[in-house]
């Protein structure tokens, strides 16, 4: 969705606000060294009209994005970072929402939704792309508006979101927007075996489960596969978390995000102070599976009464116990950075929606994006009881995919207001 990016001036909140950032764990504290961890490299406008998310060849030489403008998945040279050089794009129709590569580099395979407005009809297509003849070679009927894809590590199976998403101008209960509005999502597994041409979906239901805050109407809306091929499946508008067993096809487990209680800015009145008393949904957007087997949830609020939203990550273990949340610091580092949208403090705050979680050169690292602040949270992940803030990276307007190139030693955005791609690269 195109949303316009709004900035304001540093402001200086008293440092006794941090304290009340805790819920579940510490807050995450200030970085040991000023120096910064990454450096931007390029920024590089895309052929196209938007980039929304990001995925890449296993060499680390090749990015792909989603640029539902002009229906197109874009390809992109960054065999030297500092000088991305477009490389050409696959016309795949519709709206593709979301790309993932083949572990073995060999294909692309991009997520297209041809809903177009027919919310009662919602429908998608798998679409599989040679990556040496940047064809289409084969495609695949899901059943229903896609979101998102994520690969197994092992390269077996592709989860897919399907969201069959709501209509936001459709009044459900007296609420504009709401739920529950049939048909209901679902998720979509793909077994990667043979020639894409012999690949078989299945489709696994996720309505009726526990935690949901609307058990009937599920959206899932991302997704990301652990080590043991279970997919973790943010569940946004139900405030909730679903957990897939891609081999068995089956779910294995479900909790609700619950509810974030801390100090927030929740006036759009030109000055940046987090003294209000705030509770809210946290409605989590991307997910990450940890090293330590937890959930790293960027938590940016959807369908709840404003001001709402998490405004911040959640680290949840896989019952969904909180392991430790941000609270007031994710905010309060952006207005400390001069990066904090006043201009939404009574709709959803700064709207952390990307997380990545990646290990690069011995650290894991901890992504987190922060759609309206036009910049990422990264975070020394090593504690996950205590993750350690680092740095506040700027990126171009919207940042929605977020993207580690480990081998590469580099960091990604994908920025949908300005159709641009941020290169950040670790400095030490």
């Amino acid at each position: 969705m195109t949303r316009s990016s709004l900035r304001l001036l540093r402001t200086a909140a008293p440092l006794a606000l941090l304290a009340l950032a805790a819920t579940a764990a510490p807050a995450a504290a200030a970085p040991a060294q000023p120096a910064p961890v990454f450096a931007e490299l390029a920024t590089f406008d895309v052929a196209g009209e938007v980039a929304e998310i990001l995925s890449v060849t296993p060499d680390g030489r090749t990015v792909l994005y989603t640029d539902s403008a002009t229906g197109q998945v874009g390809v992109v040279d960054l065999s030297r970072p500092e000088q991305p050089r477009q490389a050409g794009a696959v016309d795949v129709g519709g709206e593709p929402t979301s790309v993932a590569v083949t572990r073995d580099g060999r294909f692309a395979l991009a997520v297209v939704d041809d809903t177009d407005g027919a919310f009662t009809a919602p429908s998608g297509r798998l679409v599989v792309i040679d990556l040496r003849t940047l064809a289409v070679v084969t495609e695949r009927p899901l059943g229903g508006q896609p979101d998102s894809i994520g690969l197994s590590p092992d390269g077996r199976y592709a989860a897919i979101a399907i969201e069959n998403q709501r209509d936001e101008e459709l009044e459900v209960g007296g609420v504009e927007g709401g739920l529950p509005q049939p048909p209901a999502g679902f998720l979509s597994v793909v077994e990667l075996q043979g020639q894409p041409a012999r690949w078989t979906v299945d489709r696994v239901e996720l309505a009726g489960l526990p935690g949901l805050a609307f058990p009937a109407d599920p959206e899932p809306e991302y997704v990301d596969v652990s080590q043991r091929d279970v997919a973790a499946v943010t569940l946004q508008e139900n405030n909730a978390v679903a957990l897939v067993d891609l081999r068995q096809r089956r779910v294995v487990g479900s909790f609700s995000a619950g509810t974030v209680s801390q100090q927030a800015d929740t006036a759009d009145d030109g000055t940046v102070a987090f003294d209000d008393a705030f509770t809210a949904p946290r409605e989590p957007d991307a997910v990450q599976w940890t090293p330590d087997g937890n959930l790293l949830t960027a938590d940016e609020g959807d369908l709840a009464a404003e001001p709402s939203g998490g405004r911040g990550w959640t680290v949840f273990s896989p019952s969904g116990a909180v392991v430790s949340s941000s609270g007031t610091s994710a905010e309060q580092a952006l207005a400390d950075a001069g990066r904090y949208p006043d201009g939404r403090s009574d709709d959803k705050g700064a709207e952390f929606e990307g997380a990545e979680v990646a290990g690069i050169r011995g650290t894991t690292y901890a992504f987190v994006g922060s759609e309206r602040g036009d910049a990422v949270l990264v975070y020394d992940l090593g504690d996950e009881r205590r993750p350690r803030l680092l740095q506040v990276l700027p990126t171009g307007d919207a940042p929605e995919g977020l993207l580690a190139v480990p081998n590469r030693q580099l960091f990604l955005t994908s920025n949908e207001d300005d159709g641009t791609i941020s290169v950040f690269g670790l400095t030490r």
